[in-house]
């Protein structure tokens, strides 16, 4: 479980901070992101795959999916904060 999350979480982290630099990378990235948590979900034990659904819907409740809105960084760090949480490294 903790493997997935942490790539997951470590991608997310990625995508804030290339918001910053290249929002147009970041957006092509946060796309490839959104269908890897689907993805993956299939495949994993029920409290990963919960915890991935989550963090996907969370980034979609953003109207803005491609340029670095504010509600979008927002759902985007708490989408991360949330696999953090579930993986026990929210401390990190």
């Amino acid at each position: 479980m903790s493997e997935i999350l942490n790539i997951h979480t470590d991608k997310l982290g990625t995508i804030l901070l290339l918001f910053k630099t290249d929002p147009r990378r970041a957006a092509r990235e946060l796309g490839a992101e959104k269908r890897a948590l689907e993805a993956d979900q299939a495949g994993a034990d029920e409290i990963t795959a919960a915890a991935l659904y989550n963090a996907l819907a969370t980034i979609r409740t953003s109207p803005e999916q491609e340029r670095p809105a504010g509600q979008l960084i927002a759902a985007v760090s708490d989408a991360r904060d949330e696999l953090r949480i579930i993986n026990g490294t929210e401390d990190e």
